[in-house]
């Protein structure tokens, strides 16, 4: 499973495909003030990256290298109080 609770982050990893979308909208209900760490995401679908635009929850990890970390995340991380490492 790409998304899972660990205590009040959700954590994202590895190639999340589109149904991951449905259980991260789940997750984030059930832990409204949790945190969503991207650290380990390798490919992302662009339903999760709705889910994720569109509740703007704080975001936490290093986002990985290429087009994702550059366009893409860039504007979560800024946009999130978390005090994740911006670069």
């Amino acid at each position: 499973m790409t998304v899972r609770v660990e205590g009040r982050t959700i954590v994202l990893e590895g190639r999340c495909p589109a149904g991951d979308a449905e259980d991260l909208l789940g997750a984030l209900g059930d832990h409204p003030q949790g945190r969503v760490d991207i650290g380990g995401v390798v490919k992302l679908h662009m339903a999760v990256l709705q889910v994720l635009l569109a509740l703007r929850p704080p975001v936490t990890g290093r986002p990985p290298v290429g087009p994702l970390s550059q366009d893409i995340f860039r504007s979560l991380i800024s946009g999130s109080d978390s005090d994740a490492e911006c670069f």
